[in-house]
């Protein structure tokens, strides 16, 4: 008896091993076609919390002529409080103000003076250069007005940005905090939340 060679090679691997893998396949495929709400997909916009940093930071595009304006002219009745401009305008000076104080800021965290908190505060330590006069008036300036400028950024940052709402200010502030605490030099002091006041 002769037996075909074909018929061997065929095997387990011929048509009929293919018809079942792939009548598999396809009954998948129809099967989630009909599951409209089966699979999730859920987007991460990296790119938005990087803007948002950069905007807390100060890391800005360089300021249009627009700004630069805007920035030198104090705003005159027709402004309302809390409109975009306004903001805007708080948070230019805001930075402006910042960038003028922070060789005394870094000076004081370096003497121990001045700390960042858990909440994006600047905060004032007892240090011994505080028992000058001048020193603790200098610390409780710059603590107001840090703070200040802060919230003016913070606030301007929540409004330009198309998806934070002011609910989400818990969340800013602690990117903000995680920011300033990196920036901060070996032997600064921070707040954390887990092991309270610590030197960098």
């Amino acid at each position: 008896m002769k037996v075909d060679r074909r018929m061997k090679s065929v095997g387990p691997r011929g048509p009929k091993a293919w018809r079942v893998p792939t009548v598999a396949v396809i009954a998948l495929v129809i099967a989630m076609a009909g599951c409209g709400n089966c699979l999730t997909v859920t987007t991460v916009n990296i790119g938005q919390k990087t803007s948002l940093e950069r905007q807390l930071i100060g890391d800005f595009e360089p300021l249009t002529e627009e700004e630069m304006l805007a920035a030198s002219v104090r705003s005159q009745g027709g402004v309302g409080a809390g409109s975009l401009d306004d903001l805007r305008q708080r948070a230019i000076s805001a930075r402006q103000r910042q960038l003028f104080n922070r060789d005394d800021v870094q000076e004081l965290l370096g003497q121990a003076c001045l700390g960042e908190t858990s909440a994006a505060r600047l905060a004032a330590r007892k240090c011994g250069a505080q028992s000058a006069a001048d020193v603790a008036a200098r610390v409780a300036r710059l603590v107001s007005e840090e703070n200040q400028d802060r919230d003016a950024i913070i606030e301007w940052a929540i409004a330009i940005d198309p998806v934070l709402t002011p609910a989400d200010r818990a969340q800013v502030v602690a990117v903000y905090a995680r920011l300033l605490q990196e920036q901060l030099q070996t032997g600064h002091w921070y707040e954390s939340s887990e092991k309270g006041w610590t030197q960098k």
